[in-house]
């Protein structure tokens, strides 16, 4: 009790905003954090409910053992502390319940009957009585395989055998008894219940023969989840490694956006912040997996999509556990098919997989013997992995980087021409340039930074483009990481009416370093940085029976996830490249600078960061069994914190673009390649930033409210029923250090200035009187801390029916439903301008046509510091700004479903089924300081007229009162004077909830379960997933309507395990001595073949002349007619209004057609252990799947597939030992 009063404590602690203290001036915490909590159990530390007071030890406070007192409410002391105790929040339950009527052999109700279900490997027993109307329940019975008896005065003892329970069933088993003596007994042999009678929830159990069997590559669980019909993957297969953590999680469940599912590990919640899986169990480690797409029981919440429960293993009364090696290597691995094509070796494999899992009771003969009450269990995994990742980029040549570009005019004279940006005169309200001759720099241009970064540049190795581009293939030496993972578990039986667990899990991901391109080879050149991701998680979970009817479960969990970089290079010495010292004194860290390009590879890394999230869960169950109804009613209480920091860029990040050596004009069309490394090679960078970044410690609760009623009408019919209320409480931040909204109406403290300016030069668009510098952002504070503002009606009703017509022999189920589900938001992260800074690389004050800044003096001004919020209204004037929809709407999804369950003999079931979904105020982002739409060319041709209209330059009123920024200079384009918010660059507003989408899904299943040596599970759905959560043009209001990312059309899943029918027992072989069993006895087949549609590409602006594009996704060199669209850099559409929508369902990228397949052969050492050899391949007939093509018109691979997004085919070896 003790324990939970102090999480409890804690609990409300952290839930309550801290309204005091603030951090000292003049220094800087690495890793800020809440440090207030309960030392101990001190009594000073306890809470008054009569007072409302609670008291804490501040261990961040002046002096040891001072303490503060801060004041609760009555409500939120009730609700945190009574509830809790109170009331029962069956939450994401991962155990089973078997309920149904007692009768006699007349089919009379049988009241006063004992019943009690055995766990046959643990011994633990769970009872109850049937009530006066012969109904009975038996709730929270973990998954395992039971004997289930029953006793009344006057009749047999009834024993039923082998009665297997998976994970969250309800099952309706009705007992028959024989009039007779209770000394006598009947003996029935069970078969698991194929039919789901009690419940219109729909999913999948994945038992625990599948997860141990069937071929998974990285052999992570959740995988499997895919084999659940309803399940559709979109993330890169990859990457389902162990300690990969958006890749096992990255997939779409009943027409819900991808990575919006609840993932569940026992029943808790095991989630990043954006809803990413955290911890990834062994294998050897999971009972079950429970997929359901639709959840009729209203204890089920906070995901739009659906739920994936991973149940762990426990200890029982038998030692049992495994131990095993499983190795991937380069030889016998396939060469993926740009390797192939090259003419380059296969890159470099490695997976190294090996640990051992085991449990059983505490035993010491003659001391200890904890048989049928105490258990453990353990597991320890170790993973090296070496991926290769090959990718296409591009790198100058010998000749470029000495200046000669000339290379580029034999593809195209007039779109590849480099202009020198020294020679810019003005005309007009343009500037000209001059050409360089014949596209050569004269090597006394060359900066001498430049010339220092050029070191870090690999030399091409491949042909590339008949421009040069994708003339480097890296990734060959694979991406390089260390894992390890442990978890323990301690299961307690305290009576037959107290049962409890405990379990404490970890693991670590250490990745190699990263080199300056960016891609991990280990101890690599400068720009290196360690990577790594770290999961902690405990449970504690408590079963009581308080009576026959009434059970009550207290669970307690917390979740941290660990994710951040250690650049390794810290300490560059920034005078080897000629880059001002004085860069390395402003900065907190300095590393090797980041330079980008448009189109090469980018040099550097950015600093170090770090990112901890923690998810804290108190909820508690009641059950009660009231005749018919099998009522629950509770709350579930979680509170989100995330602690982060990054360094982003701490001595700069520097930007070439085409702005200086485009030509002949200032605005004309950029070249496809060469003029932004032309400016690299000159020095003079077009934007860049030097960050000092701001630390933040966030937090947001939730908290549910629900009552759920099962009720049995009749033996036949069961009505699910249920009510939930539930609530995401808005972010807020520590010490209030982030924007809480921009003020669109409120005159800015600079507009009479600026108007006054602007009355001197005008532009005809505007008259002066009607110019203004309305809004700016809005900052937390004491009074007002929320990032944004949550919704208080999220209410969440649902209604299902199971039905066994009894005109159909019992043999079939009629299941509906229909349910309001409330997308989890957790915390969302805070923005921080003012407390973040960063200081831009302001390039040019006049168009571009004279440098302000170079790259050995890139910021003349100096540094700027983080002002905080002190500046209002006019914190970040000139620069890009984003901020929360200070007041979000509940995003929510309904959905409704109908399905028939059809017994096929003995053990299979065939379903077949329909599910619908329409998805409401789902977030959307916009751009809101766009130009003005009557300003835009609506011309399906490029509008040269109107870009230089709007481009022209104008003189500039707010120069002058944006210091630092490029909207500080005398002038200006038209374009940005246009705009709602002329003081400005773009204004973002996330998570608008404006977005929606619809679903409708045909689905049919075929499952046989294991029997005569045969598992099967068959999935094919059909659907269309269609949404509106983008617009075409941000001045328009309206959202496009398009086919979802997630939408596959079509998706079939086939798994199977197979005995092979030989050796003692089995149909052939039946009669073979000791040697020749082992040779043939043992073997298994095992194999899942997945096949689907690939996702519909996204355009962009492209002029498109009609006609049919031949889309072949497998055709890598010409996936479509690219003289269907214009290619002409001149020609490219630019300031206009979109026509040409972003996607087309008929135009995908290549999909999935994938056998992966394993052959096991086990043999017997003794009686109780096994040796088991697997071989398994993955892709297994070399099947490549390929990314989509590129589709940018300019570009020279046009309508070209240059990367594989599948693996080549790997084969893997492994050894278990079972015991």
């Amino acid at each position: 009790m003790r324990i939970v009063l102090l999480f409890l404590t804690t609990y409300a602690r952290l839930l309550r905003p801290r309204l005091a203290g603030t951090s000292t001036p003049g220094r800087t915490r690495l890793f800020p954090t809440y440090r207030k909590s309960c030392i101990g159990f001190d009594p000073r530390c306890a809470y008054t409910l009569s007072q409302g007071i609670l008291a804490f030890r501040d261990s961040s406070a002046k002096g040891d053992g001072e303490y503060i007192l801060r004041k609760v409410s009555m409500f939120r002391v009730i609700t945190l502390v009574v509830a809790p105790m109170l009331w029962c929040a069956w939450a994401q339950e991962f155990r089973s319940t078997i309920s149904g009527l007692v009768l006699d052999g007349s089919g009379a109700l049988v009241p006063g009957a004992s019943i009690v279900a055995t766990n046959s490997a643990t011994g633990a027993n769970h009872q109850t009585v049937s009530a006066s109307d012969g109904r009975y329940t038996l709730p929270f019975l973990p998954p395992g395989v039971y004997q289930i008896t029953a006793e009344a005065a006057g009749f047999k003892r009834y024993v039923r055998s082998g009665y297997t329970v998976s994970t969250n069933e309800r099952m309706n088993l009705d007992l028959t008894l024989e009039v007779g003596q209770v000394s006598e007994t009947i003996s029935v042999t069970a078969d698991a219940a194929l039919l789901e009678t009690s419940t219109a929830s729909t999913g999948q159990v994945i038992t625990s023969r599948q997860i141990e069997n069937m071929p998974m590559n990285g052999r992570t669980p959740l995988v499997l989840a895919q084999l659940a019909f309803g399940v559709v993957p979109s993330s890169d297969p990859r990457f389902y490694r162990p300690f990969d953590n958006a890749g096992p999680s990255g997939f779409s469940m009943g027409g819900a956006p991808s990575q919006s599912n609840e993932l569940l590990i026992d029943g808790a919640p095991d989630t990043t912040r954006n809803n990413r899986v955290a911890y990834n169990p062994p294998v050897d480690a999971v009972e079950e997996v429970k997929v359901e797409t639709f959840m009729a029981d209203a204890a089920y919440g906070h995901t739009g999509g659906g739920t994936v429960n991973v149940v762990m293993k426990g200890g029982t009364n038998q030692f049992h556990g495994a131990a095993y090696e499983f190795n991937q290597i380069s030889n016998t691995a396939a060469n993926q098919f740009f390797n192939n094509r090259a003419g380059l070796p296969r890159p470099t494999t490695r997976f190294n997989q090996y640990g051992v899992t085991g449990g059983g009771p505490f035993l010491i003969p003659k001391v200890i013997d904890t048989r049928n009450r105490a258990f453990f269990y353990f597991a320890y995994e170790r993973v090296s992995d070496a991926l290769p990742t090959p990718t296409q980029s591009t790198v100058p040549t010998a000749a470029e980087r000495n200046g000669d570009l000339s290379q580029l005019l034999s593809v195209n004279a007039a779109a590849y021409q480099i202009y020198d940006p020294l020679s810019g005169v003005r005309e007009g309200a343009r500037v000209r340039r001059q050409p360089f001759v014949n596209n050569v720099i004269p090597a006394s241009r060359i900066s001498p930074i430049a010339r220092n970064y050029l070191q870090f540049f690999p030399q091409p190795n491949q042909p590339g483009r008949a421009d040069g581009q994708d003339n480097l293939l890296i990734g060959s030496s694979g991406e390089r990481n260390a894992f390890h993972n442990v978890m323990g578990r301690f299961d307690l039986v305290v009576s037959d009416r107290h049962k409890f667990f405990w379990n404490l899990r970890n693991n670590e991901r250490a990745g190699a370093g990263i080199n300056a391109l960016g891609y991990q080879v280990g101890a690599g050149p400068a720009g290196d940085r360690k990577f790594k991701r770290e999961n902690w998680g405990s449970t504690f979970d408590d079963v009581l029976t308080i009576t026959p009817t009434t059970v009550v479960n207290t669970r307690l969990n917390w979740t941290r996830f660990v994710e951040g970089n250690t650049n390794l290079f810290s300490g560059f010495n920034l005078a080897s490249l000629g880059l001002p010292q004085s860069l390395a004194a402003s900065a907190r860290q300095v590393v090797l600078p980041r330079i980008t390009f448009g189109r090469f590879a980018g040099i550097g890394q950015q600093g170090s960061a770090e990112d901890v999230f923690d998810i804290f869960q108190i909820f508690s169950s009641v059950t009660k069994i009231a005749g018919a109804h099998n009522l629950k009613f509770g709350t579930d209480l979680r509170l989100y914190r995330e602690s982060s920091f990054n360094f982003g860029d701490p001595v700069g990040r520097y930007d070439f673009r085409s702005n200086w050596t485009r030509g002949p004009l200032d605005n004309s069309p950029e070249a496809p390649l060469g003029q932004d490394f032309a400016a690299f090679l000159l020095g003079m960078p077009t934007g860049g930033i030097f960050d000092l970044n701001a630390h933040r410690t966030n937090q947001a609760g939730y908290y549910a409210l629900f009552l759920q009623d099962d009720f049995r009408v009749r033996k036949n019919l069961t009505l699910n029923l249920g009510l939930r209320y539930e609530r995401d409480l808005p972010t807020t931040e520590r010490f209030n250090r982030s924007v809480n909204g921009f003020d669109r109406t409120t005159a800015n403290p600079i507009e009479a200035a600026a108007r006054a300016a602007y009355a001197a030069n005008p532009i005809p668009e505007i008259p002066a009187a009607q110019f203004r510098t309305p809004g700016g952002l809005v900052f937390a504070s004491p009074s007002n801390r929320n990032v944004y503002n949550t919704p208080k009606n999220a209410i969440s009703p649902r209604i299902g029916f199971a039905w066994t017509p009894e005109f159909l022999g019992g043999k079939t189920v009629l299941r509906g439903g229909f349910g309001i589900f409330y997308f989890g938001r957790g915390t969302l992260g805070v923005n921080q301008p003012g407390f973040s800074q960063g200081t831009e690389l302001v390039a040019s004050l006049d168009g571009f046509l004279t440098p302000a800044a170079t790259w050995a003096n890139p910021f003349p001004a100096g540094i700027q510091q983080p002002p905080g919020s002190s500046l209002g209204l006019r914190t970040f004037l000139g620069r890009d700004i984003n901020y929360f929809n200070p007041d979000l709407a509940a995003s929510y999804s309904t959905r409704w479903t109908f399905s028939i369950q059809r017994e096929l003999g003995r053990n299979m079931v065939f379903e077949a089924g329909y599910m619908g979904n329409t998805a409401e105020n789902l977030e959307v982002n916009r751009q809101i300081n766009m130009t003005p739409a009557q300003y835009l060319s609506t011309s399906p041709a490029r509008d040269q007229a109107a870009i230089d209209r709007l481009t022209a330059r104008v003189a500039n009123p707010i120069a002058g009162l944006a210091p630092g920024t490029a909207l500080d200079g005398p002038i200006t384009a038209r374009e940005q004077l246009l705009r709602p918010f002329p003081h400005f660059g773009n204004v973002r507003a996330d998570s608008l909830t404006e977005g929606d989408s619809y679903f409708h899904m045909f689905q049919t299943r075929i499952e046989k379960r294991y029997s005569n040596g045969l598992n099967l599970l068959a999935n094919y759905q059909y659907s269309r997933l269609m949404e509106r959560r983008s617009r075409l043009n941000e001045q328009v209001d309206a959202l496009e309507k398009r086919v979802a990312a997630e939408d596959r059309p079509q998706r079939l899943v086939l798994s199977f395990s197979y005995d092979l029918p030989f050796g003692k027992g089995k149909p052939l072989g039946s009669s073979a001595g000791p040697l020749l069993n082992r040779l043939i006895g043992g073997w298994i087949l095992n194999g899942i073949y997945t096949w689907q549609p690939g996702p519909a590409v996204s355009w962009g602006n492209v002029i498109y002349f009609g006609g049919d594009l031949g889309w072949d996704p497998r055709n890598i060199d010409r996936v479509f007619d690219t003289t269907r669209f214009n290619r002409v850099p001149a020609q490219q559409l630019d300031r206009n209004l979109r026509q040409f929508p972003t996607r087309f369902t008929t135009y995908r990228q290549d999909g999935a057609n994938n056998f992966d397949y394993s052959v096991i052969k086990d043999t017997s050492i003794t009686e109780s252990v096994k040796a088991q050899i697997r071989i398994e391949f993955f892709n297994g007939l070399n099947h490549p799947a390929f990314d989509p093509p590129q589709l940018s018109p300019t570009a020279a691979n046009f309508g070209v597939i240059t990367r594989q997004s599948n693996v080549a085919r790997r084969l893997q070896t492994g050894l278990r030992l079972v015991w």
